[in-house]
C-alpha cells in the first residue's frame, strides 16, 4: 500500500453515522466524478458502542444527480486502471480510517465483505484495514466465514 502525504480528512456526522469523503477523480469524457467514501454507523441490535465500517468508491453524475456505489474491486479496476493509482487510493482509505478512529473512538467495530467467496488476493485490503485498527490499540482479526462472506472484528483494548 502507498502511504500518501497527510491528507486533510474531515469527518461529518449526524449523531450516529460518521462519514469521511474524499474526491479522487474526474472523467473528462463523461463528466463523472469519483470519490472515496468511508463511514461508520451503528449496527442494529448491538447498541451505540458497536459500529460497522464500510468503504467504497462513489461515482457521481452531476448532470442527473445519480450516484453509484462501487463495492467490488473488480469494478474499481475498470475505473482506476493504473496499479499505482489504486495503491494511492488504498493509502487514502487508510488515512480516512484513522481519521474516523480518532473522531469516533468506537469501542467495537465490525467490517464485512459485500461480495461472497472473494479470493485471498481481494481480502488483502480488509486485512490491511484491520491492521490499522491493531496499530491504533485494538484487538483485531477475522471471524468465521458465513455463506462466503468475511467479517473482521476490532475491539478497543481497555
Amino acid at each position: 500500500m502507498v502511504e500518501l502525504d497527510t491528507l486533510d480528512i474531515s469527518v461529518t456526522t449526524n449523531g450516529s453515522s460518521h462519514v469521511a469523503q474524499l474526491p479522487i477523480g474526474y472523467d473528462d469524457e463523461t463528466g463523472l466524478r469519483y470519490s472515496l467514501f468511508v463511514a461508520t454507523d451503528m449496527v442494529a441490535g448491538y447498541g451505540r458502542d458497536t459500529k460497522e465500517l464500510i468503504f467504497c468508491v462513489l461515482r457521481a453524475d452531476p448532470e442527473s444527480g445519480e450516484v453509484d456505489e462501487i463495492w467490488d474491486g473488480l469494478v474499481t479496476r475498470l475505473v482506476v486502471t493504473e496499479r499505482q493509482h489504486r495503491a494511492a487510493i488504498m493509502g487514502a482509505v487508510a488515512q480516512m480510517v484513522r481519521a474516523l478512529i480518532d473522531d469516533v473512538k468506537p469501542r467495537v467495530v465490525v467490517m464485512n465483505t459485500h461480495t461472497a467467496n472473494l479470493p485471498q488476493k481481494a481480502l488483502v485490503k480488509y486485512h490491511y484495514i484491520a491492521s490499522i485498527f491493531h496499530a491504533e490499540g485494538y484487538v483485531a482479526g477475522p471471524s468465521d466465514v458465513w455463506h462466503g462472506l468475511h467479517t473482521w472484528m476490532m475491539e478497543r483494548r481497555a
